[in-house]
């Protein structure tokens, strides 16, 4: 492995547009093209420590003690919350419902946009990839979520309503900039693709001349093999991997795999 660690986040407000499916299947598929990937659920909803087989209630450590202020007694490094998954090269940071209250715990800390980014930094990790699993919404774990990460995938389901949608993202993304001095690049992925319908090549049409070359040229469509992965806790690749869905995946996962050598000082975060 190299000297470098990408962190992505794969955000958007709006829910039900494959954000948790995303986070899963690319990791598998990154693990499989032998990346070390480390996921973090950010999400008090656990989606992605369920869809990768685990019990959320079950732990006692989770994301939650990462992202404690610094003085907390129940404050813990982030290398001791990462757990290893069925899947080889890929582990998880879990959450639980605990989560949901941190927005308001967290509201009124000094620097605490920054306690997710803080703490993978002190934590000198050894992974290729960090992938963060971000809730639907534009609150304080969304901001930590951003704040940590150098590039985002946004997951944008093909309708007319898409673009409305994405305005309030970028629109966070243009805060940030001004406000915390961060500004990660943003890269839209196209979810949940249904080819029968007649909006389909329009609605793909107008996004991508909205975004350009920040839309991956891989598309995810409607699988069913998707949903049933994760009702299974595992990725697609393991559950059906002829599967469209598993297929859409890797072929995604090499995609962002060409980032590494295509732009590399752009995209790649140096660990210290």
């Amino acid at each position: 492995m190299g000297d470098a660690m990408r962190i992505i986040a794969v955000a958007n407000q709006k829910g039900g547009v494959a954000k948790t499916t995303t986070t899963i299947n690319l990791g598998a598929s990154l693990a499989y093209h032998a990346r070390k990937v480390l996921i973090i659920d950010m999400d008090p909803q656990a989606h992605s420590t369920l869809g990768l087989g685990f019990e959320p209630n079950e732990f006692e450590k989770t994301i939650l003690n990462v992202l404690e202020p610094p003085r907390s007694p129940y404050k813990l490094p982030l290398r001791e919350v990462i757990v290893p998954t069925r899947t080889a090269n890929l582990y998880l940071v879990p959450a639980n419902i605990d989560l949901a209250g941190a927005e308001y715990r967290l509201i009124d800390k000094l620097g605490r946009e920054d306690f997710l980014n803080s703490s993978i930094q002190k934590s000198n990790l050894d992974f290729d990839y960090i992938l963060i699993d971000c809730p639907p919404s534009l609150g304080i774990l969304t901001i930590n979520a951003l704040k940590a990460a150098r590039e985002v995938i946004v997951t944008i389901q093909p309708h007319y309503f898409a673009l409305r949608g994405i305005e309030e993202f970028m629109e966070t993304i243009e805060l940030m900039r001004e406000n915390l001095r961060h500004e990660p690049e943003v890269f839209v992925l196209i979810t949940i693709a249904d080819v029968r319908t007649n909006l389909y090549k329009e609605v793909i049409g107008e996004i991508k001349r909205y975004f350009g070359d920040r839309m991956f040229k891989t598309i995810i469509h409607k699988n069913i093999a998707l949903a049933e992965a994760t009702s299974h806790g595992m990725p697609v690749i393991e559950y059906e991997p002829t599967s469209s869905g598993a297929q859409n995946y890797l072929s995604l996962a090499k995609e962002v795999i060409r980032f590494e050598k295509e732009k590399p000082k752009a995209r790649l975060l140096r660990k210290n």
